[in-house]
Order: structure tokens, then sequence, then C-alpha cells
């Protein structure tokens, strides 16, 4: 049997392999860290964005409720001023009518009622 010898190829080649392959491990898993982080920057980019998006939604829509009641309030009390100033003035009382004949009333006929 030969004794064994480090300058085989086959050892070389070996050794060769096992050191590219680790080389490839620590690389591989440094680039995973790499994209894991930037895919989690993206996604919480993304939920940010949303989320500004779902509270400026909200805030608009509380805004257009409330400057439509603002309007809306605007208008009745315009419509309201406006249908007080046309309405008509009211006349005055008329002065109270004299009687014509101030005379007590008294019956035509006297008499006891027996009809005859």
């Amino acid at each position: 049997m030969k004794g064994f010898s480090f300058q085989s190829a086959g050892f070389l080649q070996f050794l060769l392999s096992i050191c590219l392959f680790s080389h490839f491990l620590v690389s591989c898993h440094e680039d995973r860290d790499k994209i894991i982080a930037e895919k989690v920057a993206e996604r919480l980019e993304e939920y940010r964005k949303k989320k500004m998006d779902n509270c400026r939604q909200n805030l608009y829509e509380k805004a257009e409720k409330l400057v439509d009641s603002l309007l809306l309030e605007e208008a009745k009390e315009a419509l309201q001023d406006s249908l007080s100033k046309m309405k008509p003035f009211k006349p005055l009382q008329p002065p109270d009518v004299l009687p014509i004949d101030s005379e007590e009333v008294k019956p035509i006929f006297q008499g006891s009622g027996s009809g005859g």
C-alpha cells in the first residue's frame, strides 16, 4: 500500500470542492439574509403606505360629512331667512263699527200671546 500523500490530485480536488461548497453556503446565507431584509423592508413600506391611505380616506370622509352638514345648515338658514322676508305684513285691525240704530228693540205686537 502506498503512503498517504496530500499531494494527490483527488485529495486536492476534494479539498477544493469543500472550500467552494462552504464559500457558496456562506455567500448564499448572506445573500438570503440580505434578500429577506429587503423583502421585509418592502412589505413594511407597503403596510405603512396602505395604512396612510386608509387614514387619509377616513379623514376625507369625515371632512366631507362635516362640510356637507355645514353647507346644508347654511342653505336651510338662508331658505328660512328668505321665506320670512317673503311673508306678507300683518294688516292693522280695523276700527270698531258703530251700530246704525241704537234704540232698544221692542216687540211688534203687544199682547199676552193667545192667538186670534
